[in-house]
């Protein structure tokens, strides 16, 4: 079950797509190595995040710096976090240089987009004036008190980005063919669920989401279990899977090229044999600038250019309001 994208891209998995069907073992006859894969997949999720600016799997921000200007207050302090997707912002804070940080209500922060990461700061009826000042620096810059109209650096947000991954247990009861699921974590995108059954009643093969909203999924079984109730383990997350299969194409790149080299030997396009005038000449795609899997690759590329092309329509956005 998937606690972060390294649960769901696998070696196995990897073997079982992309690489399907190649050769894997050296020319002594043993496997590839493990670290070839593992690498392959660290590498292509760390490019693929530095490319979108994203982070996968959850990560949690501490004290990232943002400017403030008089002119902010009109769009009520709107900002754009480093990184995508937000998750929750855990901490606000005023710093002016390097003096203490003044603590902000999190109530403050309005998400206006999680998927771009787009916060305002919207004072609630709670506590609206009871911050106004901070050991003399007005909250709103500015005004009569203070003559200054920009800060550099003053707020201070502490925040977690990334995809939301959750699983637990659940139970769908005898003679009921669905079950609802109220979700530990907020989901503020598509959902999508995997189960696994591990209770012993029958009639729960098929086990399917039915339903979902932010916070719960129905699920549902093609059949009511009638001896007993159907018990099953279930993982959730909402990873786009565009940006799962961006990663397994850049992942499988290394596998296939070395995969590639070994055909027939590094560079070698034509092997010729001959014994008594029995012959045999094999010819593969290998040449000095061509991998064995050259064709497979190229499509893989050709797939990844228009695969990271809508990627970063997705998630680049001009930052007008970055501060």
């Amino acid at each position: 079950m998937a606690k972060s994208i390294f649960d769901i891209l696998t070696v196995q998995f990897l073997k079982n797509t992309t690489i399907a069907g190649v050769d894997l073992t050296l020319d002594d006859g043993s496997d590839f190595p493990d670290d070839i894969f593992e690498k392959s997949i660290e590498q292509a999720v760390a490019m693929v995040e530095l490319d979108l600016g994203i982070m996968i799997s959850p990560f949690s921000i501490k004290g990232e710096r943002h400017d403030v200007d008089l002119k902010d207050r009109h769009s009520h302090y709107l900002m754009s976090l480093d990184l995508k997707p937000l998750k929750s912002i855990d901490k606000i804070s005023i710093r002016v240089g390097n003096t203490d940080k003044a603590e902000l209500p999190v109530d403050y922060a309005t998400i206006g987009s999680h998927l771009h990461s787009k916060i305002n700061l919207i004072p609630t009826s709670a506590t609206a004036g009871s911050l106004r000042f901070v050991s003399g620096v007005p909250f709103l810059v500015g005004d009569v008190f203070s003559p200054y109209s920009t800060f550099p650096l003053y707020f201070s947000i502490d925040y977690t980005a990334g995809f939301t991954f959750e699983e637990g247990t659940a139970t769908i009861a005898q003679d009921s063919d669905e079950v609802t699921i109220n979700l530990a974590n907020t989901f503020n995108t598509a959902v999508y669920p995997e189960f696994k059954i591990i209770g012993d009643a029958q009639g729960g093969a098929g086990l399917r989401m039915i339903g979902s909203s932010s916070t719960s999924i129905t699920v549902g079984a093609r059949t009511a279990p009638t001896d007993g109730d159907l018990t099953f383990e279930y993982s959730v997350n909402n990873l786009d899977p565009m940006i799962l299969r961006a990663c397994q194409l850049v992942a499988s790149y290394l596998p296939l090229n070395v995969a590639g080299d070994l055909i027939a030997g590094a560079g070698i396009a034509q092997q010729h044999v001959g014994i008594d005038g029995l012959s045999q000449t094999i010819s593969t795609t290998s040449s000095a600038t061509n991998a064995g899997y050259g064709a497979r690759l190229r499509a893989y590329e050709r797939e990844l250019k228009n695969i990271m092309s809508i990627l970063r329509g997705k998630y680049r956005q001009m930052s007008i309001y970055s501060r």
